[in-house]
């Protein structure tokens, strides 16, 4: 399980946005539950190039209306949301996807991380400092 804490407007887990930093390393076509823990007011959780399920918040599952495939997820202010997150199959160590809060004054302050999708077994192998940025 990954997990990820909002807090405040500008940083996901403790960090904000940096270009030249990879946050996460993903095995190509792994399903990971991903915990998003909101410690203050609500959130939209959006991820770039996968398709979740939303399996409960605060252990509750969801309405019939966030069952299905999303790539957005609201989160409500002080509260825990699950996913079931699928991932694809293409790979590319060095060219990250993003998540972040879809809020835009929120992705603007640097509410955001990256992610790249590997094959699977390489996970160690990555340079989480991206090529071509300075550092």
């Amino acid at each position: 399980m990954r997990r990820f804490t909002l807090n405040g407007h500008d940083a996901i887990n403790g960090k904000e946005m940096d270009l030249t930093r990879i946050d996460e390393v993903v095995p190509a076509g792994a399903v990971e539950i991903w915990e998003i823990e909101n410690n203050v007011y609500s959130h939209n959780f959006h991820i770039h190039e996968v398709a979740f399920q939303i399996l409960d918040t605060d252990g509750a599952p969801p309405p019939s209306y966030a069952t299905g495939y999303k790539d957005t997820v609201y989160v409500p202010g002080k509260s825990v949301v699950r996913l079931a997150v699928q991932f694809g199959k293409f790979t590319d160590p060095t060219s990250p996807y993003m998540y972040h809060c879809h809020i835009l004054r929120h992705e603007d302050s640097g509410m955001m991380g990256q992610f790249v999708i590997v094959e699977p077994g390489t996970e160690n192998q990555v340079n989480r400092a991206i090529p071509g940025h300075p550092h």
